[in-house]
């Protein structure tokens, strides 16, 4: 069972790289183009590929978003448990969960996290995307 909420959990992602294929496609085969409005970046889809990109970056987004909430562990049991015999060390931190994240101010990524590790692979997700936005904006400037 935990096999398929993984799986669940991973759809949103798998789309959008689907996605961002298919819209790669798109540039390489003209059907779409690369602009900057002020200071973020404007896609233009006139054929099928990009268009097709478009669709599934958004829907692997959501899907990313709505799977998000499903739990990974299963459901506690009905059956009540038995009182521990022994009582916990209080050496053992409680597990909490590490978070962070990318937020793009303009063509600068701000990162954030709730510890340094994350952090870490937060800021080298936003300078992947940095480079990758700016590839393609070179791209689309060269007209290539």
């Amino acid at each position: 069972m935990d096999w398929i909420v993984r799986l669940v959990r991973l759809s949103g992602p798998a789309v959008f790289l689907v996605g961002l294929v298919a819209l790669a496609l798109g540039f390489l085969e003209n059907q779409a183009t690369l602009s900057l409005f002020v200071i973020l970046p404007v896609v233009t889809a006139t054929g099928p590929w990009s268009i097709l990109g478009i669709v599934l970056m958004i829907t692997g987004f959501l899907l990313f978003f709505l799977t998000g909430s499903v739990p990974l562990e299963s459901p506690p049991s009905t059956t009540p448990a038995s009182p521990p015999s022994v009582a916990p060390t209080p050496s053992s931190p409680p597990s909490s969960r590490r978070w962070g994240g990318v937020v793009f101010l303009g063509p600068i990524p701000v990162v954030f996290g709730s510890d340094p590790k994350v952090t870490q692979w937060m800021l080298i997700l936003g300078v992947a995307l940095f480079v990758a936005l700016l590839v393609l904006t070179v791209i689309a400037l060269r007209g290539i």
